[in-house]
C-alpha cells in the first residue's frame, strides 16, 4: 500500500489542481513547468550579499538554533523528523518541483515528501485561521510576473538549514518571472518586525527541466535507507 501511494501521490495531487477551474488560464504561462534550483543554499543571505538583520530577540533565536545545530540531536529543524519545511525554505530544498496555472489557482507541486501548496487566484484576501506549514498563499499578475503574498506561516519552521527563525505575524511576498535567458527568478521579500529590524529581500533562480518527472521523495524511506532526511545538494541536478 505504501509503495502504491508513493506512486501516485503526484500525479493525484497535479489531477486535484488541474480540476480546479473549468477553464485554464493561458496554457503557454512562462512560469508553467518544472524547474530545479541553480544552487541550494544552507544560509540565506540578502541580496546584497549581507547577514539579514536580525532583531535582539532574533539574534538570540538564532544564535540558539546555531548552537542546537551543532548538537549530537538537533531539534530546531523539523525536517528531522519529515514535518514540512514550510515557506520559504522549501523552495532552497534541492529536489524538482512543478508549477501548474489555471485561472483560480496557481500549484507547486515539490517532490519532497508529497508537500504543495495552492496560491489563491481568486483577488480575496487571506483569512488565517491558524498558522500552517505553508500559510495562506493569495497571488495576483503584474503583466508575466506572478506576485504571492503568504501570512499564517507557523513559527515551527525556519527560512533556511542553518535556522534563521521567523515569527507567527510573518509576511512573505514573492514575485516570480521567467527572465529572457529563460530562468525562473523567485525574489523573496521577509516582513516580519518581531524578529528582523527592516523587511530584507532575497533571490533564487530556477532551470527549466524538460522531460523530467517530479518524483516523490519519500523522507521516511531516505531515513530508513540510512540517508538524511533532505537529499545533499550534489544529488539536486537531474
Amino acid at each position: 500500500m505504501v509503495a502504491s501511494f508513493r506512486t501516485f501521490a503526484i500525479p493525484l495531487v497535479g489531477a486535484l489542481f488541474a480540476l480546479a477551474a473549468p477553464v485554464p488560464a493561458s496554457a503557454a504561462s512562462p512560469i508553467a513547468g518544472t524547474w530545479v534550483g541553480d544552487s541550494f543554499p544552507d544560509h540565506v543571505f540578502t541580496v546584497e550579499g549581507r547577514e539579514p538583520p536580525l532583531t535582539e530577540e532574533g539574534a538570540m533565536l538564532y544564535r540558539a538554533n546555531l548552537a542546537d545545530r551543532r548538537s549530537a540531536q538537533p531539534q530546531f529543524d523539523r525536517t528531522r523528523w519529515c514535518a514540512g519545511p514550510g515557506m520559504p525554505r522549501i523552495m532552497f530544498i534541492p529536489t524538482p518541483f512543478e508549477i501548474i496555472v489555471n485561472e483560480r489557482l496557481v500549484g507547486f507541486v515539490y517532490g519532497w515528501y508529497r508537500w504543495h501548496r495552492a496560491v489563491d487566484m481568486s483577488g480575496k484576501p487571506a483569512d488565517p485561521l491558524l498558522p500552517q506549514t505553508m500559510g495562506y498563499p493569495v497571488g495576483h499578475w503584474e503583466g508575466d510576473t506572478l506576485v504571492i503574498v503568504s501570512n499564517g506561516l507557523t513559527s515551527d519552521t525556519i527560512l533556511d538549514a542553518s535556522g534563521l527563525p521567523h515569527s507567527d505575524d510573518m509576511v512573505l511576498e514573492e514575485r516570480l518571472h521567467v527572465a529572457p535567458d529563460g530562468r525562473l527568478h523567485d525574489r523573496f521579500r521577509i516582513i516580519d518586525p518581531e524578529i528582523y529590524s527592516a523587511p530584507w529581500e532575497t533571490e533564487m533562480t530556477y532551470s527549466r527541466t524538460k522531460g523530467t518527472r517530479v518524483e516523490d521523495d519519500v523522507c521516511p524511506d531516505r531515513i530508513a535507507a540510512g540517508g538524511p532526511a533532505i537529499m545533499p545538494a550534489s544529488e539536486g541536478k537531474p
